[in-house]
């Protein structure tokens, strides 16, 4: 953070800043992690890479929870802080409050369930079976209960409003309704209008096969055209595309279809939107909880089924 940011006549709130420096440079690590358990790791190595990324997601959680907190939050609510601390300050307390929630057996728990989970799914995708992944995936259904009842606890909230409220603050059931209520009203329309304007227009369907290696080369183009910097990241495969990292390191995967080029490229151009997000995110405030994505706070990126 720049000096003009944390006020020296502000004690608790500067070693507030300080944990949470400390914060993002384990979440960097941790993000790291998950990126090379998807990307890189030999199927072999998941267990025991799921107990570490555990052991990281306590850690983290008792540096979120440490008692001393409470007592700086109090006291930094006190102390002269400019526009921008005074919002830091407030999402600090924002995701101090969040962690308190939870017991450190949870956090645990979350994290060995969905490594698990996320690792039989690569296989189990392939070959359909979608029995065998259902004794994973209630699992990693029960603990997002029992989060959500805690979370719902603890702010008064429904507990979907609840875990809706860590990815957009305010934000409840009712207001999403609203949303697609009346995108509900225009979208099978513009859908019908588009699908009959299809059926009139001739399509040239591409033919394969297509070389990974020019899929490869033909993403990293449009990535640069997209404003990627490719000295603070780097695109990989995964069994399913994804964001990650960090700020200073943004790690992004697609997979490849030697039949099909379309799909790594559309992949791409999505998690490169991302990436472009968390690239430009204002480097004055770098580890500090108003400059980081809120999706990314709520839960680290990993990939959808």
């Amino acid at each position: 953070m720049s000096s003009a940011s944390t006020p020296r006549s502000t004690p608790c709130y500067t070693e507030l800043t300080r944990v949470y420096a400390r914060l993002h440079r384990y979440h960097h690590l941790s993000a790291i992690v998950g990126w090379d358990r998807n990307a890189m790791m030999p199927p072999k190595g998941n267990e025991a890479r799921a107990a570490a990324e555990a052991e990281l997601s306590t850690l983290i959680h008792r540096t979120r929870t440490d008692p001393k907190l409470a007592d700086w939050l109090k006291a930094a609510e006190q102390e002269p802080l400019d526009e921008l601390a005074r919002a830091n300050l407030r999402e600090i307390r924002r995701d101090w409050r969040d962690a308190n929630a939870l017991p450190e057996s949870l956090v645990e728990a979350k994290t060995l369930a969905g490594a698990r989970c996320e690792h039989a799914w690569r296989s189990q995708r392939a070959a359909n079976d979608w029995k065998g992944f259902l004794e994973n995936f209630r699992e990693v259904v029960k603990l997002a209960r029992e989060e959500a009842q805690l979370l719902a606890d603890d702010t008064g909230l429904s507990r979907y409003d609840a875990l809706m409220d860590r990815f957009e603050p305010g934000v409840r059931a009712a207001d999403i309704d609203r949303i697609f209520g009346d995108v509900k009203t225009w979208l099978p329309d513009l859908i019908t209008r588009a699908q009959a304007r299809q059926e009139n227009e001739q399509v040239i369907a591409p033919r394969g096969p297509f070389p990974v290696a020019a899929q490869r080369a033909l993403n990293q183009k449009v990535m640069a055209m997209l404003g990627f910097d490719f000295t603070a990241g780097r695109l990989d495969e995964s069994a399913h595309p994804f964001s990650g990292g960090v700020p200073e390191d943004v790690r992004l995967t697609t997979r490849y279809s030697d039949d099909d080029f379309a799909r790594s490229l559309l992949g791409t151009i999505h998690e490169t939107g991302h990436a472009r997000y968390e690239q430009n995110l204002p480097r004055d405030w770098l580890g500090q909880p108003v400059g980081t994505a809120l999706l990314r706070r709520a839960r680290k990126p990993e990939p959808v089924l």
